[in-house]
C-alpha cells in the first residue's frame, strides 16, 4: 500500500444510519465495541428519523423526529465514531472498505460489519412518469422534512400503502392543496377476507394505526378524496405535469373499462413500495435470495441475522422490508451479534443476556413484527397490471434513454436475461447501477421469456456503487492490501 493511502483499522463498522443502523451501533457500542457508524446523510435518522436541515433551525420536531434525536444523542454519548456524509462506494476482501467523505479515512478495515442500508422506493414506468412534477412519495417527504418544502401546489398522490396517507397529511398542513389520494389496493376485501388473521396481526400495533387515523383524519377535515381501487395510468404534459389520467381498478390493478377520468395537477407522488437495498452485500459476496414478499432480492442470514459472509450482518430493510420497528429490534440483535463476535465471544449472548431474557424478548418482538409486515404485503403489493402502463415508446432506463420497446427488441434476439439485454441495451449502465429500471426491466423480460425473477437475475454490481468524483478515485487504482 503506497504511504498516501490511509487505512484504518475497526471493530464493528455500522453502514446506514437509520433506525437499524443507529439502534446496531448502540447495542454494539453497550456491549463494548469500538463501533464506528457510516452515513452520507448529512445527518443521522436515515429516511424515518429524518431531522430538518440545520440552518432551518426548527425549535419543535415532530414524534419521529425527536424519537431518532434522542436515539442519535444515545449513540454519540455511548462512544460510537459517526461518518456522516460519507459514502462507502467499494468493499474488498477482508471485509476493507472504501470510503469518500470530508473527515473519512480513504479504506477502513473491519473485523465485523453490519450493513443497515434500508430501501429505496419501487419505480413504476407509465406514460409521463418521466415528466418535471412527478416524483416518488419519499422524496416528497424529504423536502417536507428537511427543508420544509413543497414539491407543488396541486398534488395528487397515488401507489398503495400508508406513507402515501403519512405523506398527503403533511402536505395538507403545508398548506399544500391535495387533489387526491388514491391506493390501488382493494384494501376493505382484502382487511375483510381473513378478518381473525388480520386482526391478529395488527394486535399491538397501537402506534402504527394511530398515526393512520390521524393522517386518515386530516385529509377528512380538508376534504381531500381517498380513494381505494384507483390508481394513475399516465402523466400528460409538455416540460411540466399538468394532469394525470386515473381509474378504478380491478382486483390485479387493471383499469375498469369507461373509469377513467383526468384530474388537473402540478405534482403527482408516487408510492408502490420499497425494495431493499442490497448493492453493498452483493459486493460483499452475500449471498441474496429472491422474496417478493419482502421486497425482491434479500441476503440470507441466520438466527443471528449473519450473512453466509464469517463477520457480515444485516439488519432492517435492507435484509427485507419490514418498517422502522422491526429495524430497530434487528439493529439490536445484529449489533449485539457483531460485539460478540469480535469479543471473542461467538455468536452466543452473554449470561446477563441469558439470565434476563433479554435475546429471547426481542426474538419475540421480531416475530410479532414479522407477522405485521407479512400482512402489510397481503394488503399492499401492487397487482400485475401496474407493470402493464408501459407503452412501447415509454423509457424504462431513465439514466441511458432506455424504452419499453427496446427491451422487448433485446428479448427477441435472444437475450433472456438481465445481464444480456444491459449487453444489447444499455439499460443498467447509468450512474444508478440499475436501481431504478433493474426491477422494471426485469419485470419485462420475465413477462416476455416467461421465466421467473430467479432466472431472469440481476444487473451486476461493482464500485463505485455511487457516483464520486473521478479525482477521488486517482490514488485509489490498486486494491489496498496490493
Amino acid at each position: 500500500m503506497t504511504p498516501e493511502r490511509e487505512m484504518v483499522q475497526a471493530e464493528v463498522v455500522v453502514i446506514g444510519a437509520g433506525p437499524a443502523g443507529l439502534s446496531a451501533a448502540l447495542a454494539a457500542a453497550r456491549a463494548g465495541a469500538r463501533v464506528t457508524l457510516i452515513d452520507n446523510n448529512h445527518q443521522p435518522g436515515g429516511q424515518y428519523f429524518r431531522q430538518p436541515a440545520v440552518e432551518l433551525r426548527v425549535r419543535k420536531l415532530a414524534g419521529h423526529q425527536r424519537v431518532g434525536q434522542a436515539l442519535t444523542q444515545r449513540v454519540t454519548a455511548a462512544g460510537v465514531r459517526l461518518l456522516t456524509e460519507t459514502t462507502v462506494w467499494g468493499a474488498f476482501e477482508d471485509k476493507v472498505l472504501a470510503l469518500y467523505g470530508p473527515e473519512a479515512p480513504e479504506f477502513i478495515r473491519a473485523q465485523a460489519i453490519v450493513l443497515a442500508r434500508g430501501a429505496y422506493e419501487r419505480p413504476a414506468a407509465f406514460p409521463g412518469w418521466t415528466l418535471p412534477g412527478v416524483m416518488m412519495s419519499g422524496a416528497a417527504q424529504i423536502l417536507l422534512k428537511s427543508q420544509r418544502i413543497l414539491p407543488g401546489q396541486r398534488v395528487v398522490l397515488a401507489g398503495t400503502g400508508p406513507l402515501q396517507l403519512v405523506v398527503a397529511a403533511g402536505l395538507v398542513q403545508a398548506g399544500a392543496q391535495v387533489v387526491a389520494v388514491l391506493d390501488g389496493s382493494p384494501l376493505l376485501r382484502r382487511i375483510l377476507f381473513r378478518p381473525l388473521h388480520n386482526g391478529l396481526a395488527l394486535w399491538g400495533q397501537w402506534s402504527r394505526l394511530a398515526e393512520g387515523l390521524s393522517s386518515w383524519w386530516t385529509l377528512r377535515r380538508a376534504g381531500v378524496p381517498f380513494r381505494t381501487g384507483w390508481g394513475v395510468l399516465a402523466a400528460h404534459g409538455q416540460d411540466q405535469l399538468t394532469g394525470v389520467t386515473i381509474a378504478q381498478l380491478d382486483d390485479q390493478w387493471r383499469p375498469r373499462p369507461d373509469t377513467a377520468t383526468m384530474l388537473a395537477c402540478d405534482t403527482l407522488c408516487c408510492g408502490y413500495g420499497f425494495i431493499p437495498a442490497t448493492h453493498l452485500s452483493r459486493l460483499l459476496g452475500v449471498r441474496h435470495e429472491w422474496q417478493p414478499r419482502r421486497g425482491g432480492w434479500v441476503p440470507l442470514r441466520d438466527r443471528h441475522l449473519q450473512t453466509n459472509v464469517p463477520g457480515v450482518f444485516a439488519a432492517g430493510d435492507c435484509a427485507g422490508i419490514g418498517g422502522a420497528e422491526l429495524a430497530v429490534i434487528e439493529g439490536e440483535l445484529a449489533g449485539r451479534a457483531a460485539a460478540a463476535q469480535v469479543q471473542g465471544n461467538g455468536l452466543n449472548p452473554s449470561h446477563e443476556d441469558a439470565a434476563n431474557g433479554e435475546l429471547e424478548r426481542l426474538r419475540r418482538a421480531m416475530r410479532r413484527e414479522q407477522r405485521f409486515q407479512q400482512l402489510y404485503s397481503e394488503l399492499f403489493t401492487p397487482g400485475p397490471g401496474l407493470d402493464d402502463l408501459a407503452r412501447p415508446e415509454t423509457i424504462v432506463c431513465r439514466c441511458e434513454g432506455v424504452t419499453r420497446a427496446q427491451v422487448s427488441q433485446a428479448v427477441q434476439s435472444g437475450a433472456d436475461t438481465l445481464a444480456m439485454v444491459k449487453g444489447i441495451a444499455r439499460c443498467g449502465m447509468g450512474n444508478c447501477q440499475g436501481r431504478i429500471c433493474g426491477p422494471l426491466v426485469a419485470t419485462l423480460v420475465a413477462q416476455e421469456t416467461g421465466r421467473d425473477w430467479a432466472q431472469v437475475g440481476q444487473f451486476s454490481v461493482r464500485p463505485p456503487i455511487f457516483p464520486i468524483p473521478v479525482a477521488a478515485l486517482a490514488p485509489r487504482a490498486e486494491h489496498p492490501s496490493n
